[in-house]
């Protein structure tokens, strides 16, 4: 999701810039650019995700399938790692080998593929973001069930009655690697009628990565005053992507130092690194960050596994 943000200009400007790969009719660039970058968050947040939703699912069975709304979703691949159990690895592979290129044939290839991979999640998926290209192939391939293809970072944008419905029907939201673009503007729009189909359920949560280089606050706030609880899970960090060259690397690092952020084991290796939040009701706050805590218990002691990586 790409907007004009103002919280985070001087952070963003640190950053290497991907824009043209996010408007696209097929996702062929993205996946060969972000390839090239190493890019992991979203695969790296995935047991996360997972645990999210089944958490939800224990506590609200059949009674509200969890529908799961990814923000700064591009082109749907978060939801193909938490509902089809996909890897990066296999999504470049597919992309890079079976997918045909034009715009007809990449979408059935899409949909074949998924058709014959079991889900691993019993989830709906909506996807926000502001390109629209993106959005419009990961309805058409089967990547999403709904979509919202709108830049709410603008001055004065506010949602459709058909987007408020799909926000209100979402009880799970994740955002992996898009809060930076994505802002406190947009998250006040989505959580003022997150969930509210079902009030006084359990839910809505939330899962989030955030950039170290990237102040909480404002988001933390948002949060906050739409009544939910946010806050960052112990011991968890994740990394994002390598750095795509050396300038990008010394003004993201110079920025960190400046923030008093040590980054000697950490960015100085070479990658942004993330960290995870979660939010949700305060009564069941608790419950949500302690399941977190499992799945990192469980990743503890396989340095290499996806989702936690100990230094």
């Amino acid at each position: 999701m790409r907007g004009k943000a103002m919280t985070y200009e001087s952070e963003n400007e640190a950053k290497a810039n991907f824009d043209n790969v996010y408007v696209a009719a097929t996702p062929h660039a993205y996946i060969a650019e972000m390839a090239k970058n190493g890019y992991e968050i979203g695969e790296q947040a995935r047991p996360y995700c997972a645990a999210a939703v089944e958490l939800l699912q224990e506590h609200t069975g059949s009674a509200w399938p969890v529908h799961m709304l990814d923000v700064g979703c591009s082109y749907g691949i978060g939801s193909a790692f938490v509902k089809h159990g996909c890897s990066f690895d296999e999504m470049v592979a597919f992309f890079s080998s079976r997918a045909p290129q034009d715009y007809r044939g990449a979408c059935e290839a899409v949909r074949m593929w998924l058709n014959v991979t079991s889900p691993t999640c019993d989830i709906r998926t909506v996807g926000l973001d502001s390109s629209e290209p993106a959005i419009r192939f990961a309805l058409d391939a089967g990547m999403l069930n709904g979509g919202i293809a709108r830049d709410f970072e603008q001055d004065g944008a506010a949602p459709t009655e058909d987007e408020i419905a799909w926000f209100r029907s979402c009880n799970l939201m994740i955002s992996t690697g898009a809060i930076g673009y994505v802002t406190e503007r947009t998250l006040d729009i989505v959580l003022e009628h997150l969930g509210k189909d079902h009030p006084r359920e359990y839910g809505p949560y939330a899962v989030v990565t955030m950039l170290r280089m990237f102040d909480g606050t404002p988001i933390k706030e948002v949060f906050e005053r739409h009544g939910l609880t946010f806050g960052s899970v112990p011991s968890v960090r994740l990394p994002q992507r390598r750095f795509a060259d050396a300038e990008e690397r010394k003004r993201v690092i110079d920025l960190l130092n400046r923030h008093g952020v040590d980054t000697r084991e950490w960015e100085a290796r070479g990658r942004h690194y993330a960290n995870l939040y979660v939010a949700a009701p305060s009564e069941q706050f608790d419950l949500l960050r302690n399941r977190m805590a499992e799945v990192r218990t469980e990743l503890d002691g396989e340095p290499e596994a996806v989702g936690y990586i100990q230094r």
